[in-house]
């Protein structure tokens, strides 16, 4: 977290927030989450059977509070 004001130590926070996507993996470094997929790649014009995960985010696996699994 950065703040390029005139703030003092005591007045800077790191915030608390959530992030919404599909897990695409985890290791003891980092969390890594896509917001879409795509069942009919476009870079192999639909050939894969699995979707492609595009929209990545990595997050230090440090700063992950928690993981939550939702189910359809």
């Amino acid at each position: 977290m950065a703040h390029s004001g005139w703030e003092q130590a005591d007045e800077v926070f790191c915030p608390v927030f959530h992030s919404i996507g599909w897990l695409v993996s985890q290791d003891d470094e980092t969390v890594k989450i896509a917001n879409t997929l795509d069942y009919d790649d476009f870079t192999d014009e639909g050939k894969t059977q699995v979707p492609i995960p595009y929209g990545i985010t990595a997050f230090p696996k440090g700063c992950v509070v928690s993981i939550t699994s939702i189910t359809a």
